[in-house]
């Protein structure tokens, strides 16, 4: 497959090579419209920022924040986490300054005390932060103060997989969250021509990442569908929740369920394979990892849709790095500005190709 180059992308949207390269740095003189057709079709053809790292004569710090590591990391953020690395690692022969805050805790106060500390550290040093790559979690309005400051310095923000309501970032990079609820109902619906009841899990209480898209990709897909499904849905944090998956697998007729969240998907499939119902139920799990890919090798799920953080976390750094070298301007005027959306690629996992 060749290398994909701006020229070529530049040909196929009939524009110049000078607006494909501005639209992909989010530098002023791009229509919104012609900005957002670029990076989609800039994605859909896999385009990568052609450099070399050894040609990076300036050196550069980069402050990254992963969220709290607890038990449930395993499930996705250390696989965004290895991701970041493998894509730090493509810049090994730059000189670049990686700052990275992923502590262990037992709480959010606790780990945002280890940030507020390593921030104030840097500033003692005088270290100048040229770029943020930032997948923040918790309330704490000091850290969100922090990087809302770099950006409003012009200091190129990336988000990681979610952003928070009060933070501000030029650009996100993230997973497809509603084309993978979309994918989870249209599989369900393929392969039961006759399904009427379907359990959802999903994550409405997490508000400070604003709408669960995955619950909304598969709401809106059974608003659509033809026939009328049962729909019962569970919030992942709610009170007694393994008592209740229970309860409804023995009272009504489930034909199939899904959780929008790696973590709630493991959870979601222990209690089946309790109960022995994997024969029973369509089962989709959300999220690859060690765990899913051994509930699907036993067969208590039929299929994993891979929302492939370890992409989602190399790709941040690319775009991160892209900035510094590209020297993005960015705008401040709050009416003008628009973030950008960069979505990986999600998968869907059988036995066969896993």
């Amino acid at each position: 497959m060749k290398n994909i180059r701006i020229s070529d992308i530049a040909k196929k949207l009939n524009v110049s090579t000078a607006t494909v390269s501005r639209a992909l740095n989010n530098k002023e003189g791009v229509g919104e419209k012609t900005r957002r057709g670029v990076i989609a079709l800039a994605n859909e053809l896999d385009y990568k920022v052609n450099f070399n790292a050894k040609a990076i004569r300036k050196e550069f710090n980069v402050l990254v924040i992963f969220p709290i590591k607890d038990k449930n990391s395993k499930y996705y953020t250390d696989l965004l986490w290895e991701g970041y690395q493998q894509g730090k690692s493509e810049f090994d022969d730059a000189k670049i300054n990686f700052h990275e805050l992923y502590y262990s805790g037992s709480s959010f106060e606790e780990v945002d005390r280890k940030y507020l500390k390593k921030l104030n550290e840097l500033k003692l040093k005088d270290v100048k932060i040229d770029a943020a790559i930032i997948y923040i979690v918790g309330s704490n309005k000091k850290i969100s103060s922090y990087i809302n400051n770099l950006f409003d310095l012009n200091i190129p923000i990336i988000a990681l997989h979610k952003l928070k309501y009060d933070i501000k970032a030029n650009i996100i990079v993230t997973d497809q969250a509603e084309k993978i609820g979309r994918l989870a109902v249209e599989m369900m619906t393929y392969f039961n021509k006759n399904i009427s009841n379907i359990l959802l899990i999903e994550n409405k209480n997490e508000t400070f990442f604003g709408e669960d898209k995955t619950s909304k990709g598969f709401v809106d897909y059974i608003s659509s569908y033809k026939k009328n499904i049962n729909l019962y849905r569970f919030d992942q944090f709610e009170k007694k929740l393994g008592k209740k998956i229970r309860d409804i697998f023995k009272t009504v007729n489930i034909d199939a369920c899904f959780a929008t969240t790696a973590r709630s998907s493991i959870y979601l499939a222990n209690i089946i394979k309790f109960l022995n119902y994997q024969d029973k139920v369509f089962f989709i799990c959300a999220g690859r990892n060690k765990a899913s890919e051994s509930f699907l090798k036993d067969g208590v799920c039929k299929c994993i849709i891979d929302n492939n953080p370890i992409l989602e976390g190399k790709e941040a750094v690319r775009v991160a790095i892209n900035s510094l070298i590209n020297n993005s301007s960015y705008q401040k005027n709050e009416e003008k500005f628009q973030m950008v959306k960069k979505e990986i690629e999600c998968r869907i996992i059988f036995k066969s190709n896993m």
